[in-house]
């Protein structure tokens, strides 16, 4: 489950429309990715502000694609404008309740974040101050609206903290529709990891993470699993932006 909260820090896309025309890849105009970027800055003030809630399921598949195991979660992020909080109010496995234990390992996560303030993490590739280490491509015109357009990216310099995929977004706003991507790098013994992501939800600061799928394989030898995880964020509320 933590992989698809961690998703509200990072964006990236992917959806294929079959109304869409491919087009030779052109760096966006610098008027679009200005309007990226502010959406960018947005969504990391939405990040810190919002409280909402999330349902979730994780299922682990055997060699054969059969589900052996599953996990859901029901709980709150809250935003308080720094930083946010899991607020689990449901967790089962395998339908045995183990909320108290998930419970633990959130405030345990929580701890071990606010002691480690220099960790680097995911940040959206179209925030102005990461614009720079990426090389953004418009790929793709939705036939039957030439204002959604597809913008690849890859990072210059592959990291711990970098993604890739594509976007489609209205070039209008600067907003996303659907978001797809897969991290630069890999924790070990994973093999790979990829989201999908839509922003159908709607605040004061635009457009917010509705649904995740994510989906991975890893393991050791012979001890792997892959996993499929999908996850629906709705009801926000934003924090009334205060000066500090």
């Amino acid at each position: 489950m933590k992989s698809t909260i961690a998703l509200l820090g990072m964006l990236a896309g992917l959806a294929a429309g079959s109304a869409s025309t491919r087009a030779l890849a052109a760096p966006p105009s610098p008027e679009l990715m200005a309007r990226l970027a502010a959406y960018g800055a947005n969504f990391e003030a939405m990040r810190a502000r919002a409280t909402f809630a999330v349902e979730g399921r994780v299922e682990t598949l055997d060699r054969a694609g059969r589900t052996d195991a599953v996990k859901e979660m029901t709980a709150r992020v809250e935003g308080d404008g720094h930083d946010t909080r899991l607020v689990v109010l449901k967790y089962t496995e395998d339908g045995e309740d183990k909320t108290a234990d998930a419970e633990k390992k959130a405030r345990e996560r929580a701890a071990e974040r606010k002691s480690r303030p220099d960790k680097k993490r995911i940040r959206i590739p179209i925030l102005a101050a990461e614009q720079a280490r990426y090389v953004f491509d418009q790929v793709e015109v939705d036939r039957a609206d030439p204002s959604r357009v597809r913008i690849a990216f890859v990072p210059k310099t592959p990291a711990d903290d970098t993604i890739e995929g594509s976007a489609w977004v209205d070039a209008r706003t600067g907003a996303p529709i659907s978001a797809g991507f897969k991290i630069s790098k890999t924790p070990m013994f994973v093999d790979y990891i990829h989201f999908t992501v839509e922003f159908g939800a709607r605040t004061e600061l635009g457009a917010a993470v509705s649904n995740v799928v994510v989906d991975g394989d890893g393991g050791v030898l012979f001890f792997r699993k892959r996993f499929h995880g999908t996850a629906t964020l709705s009801d926000y509320h934003l924090l009334a932006q205060t000066r500090d």
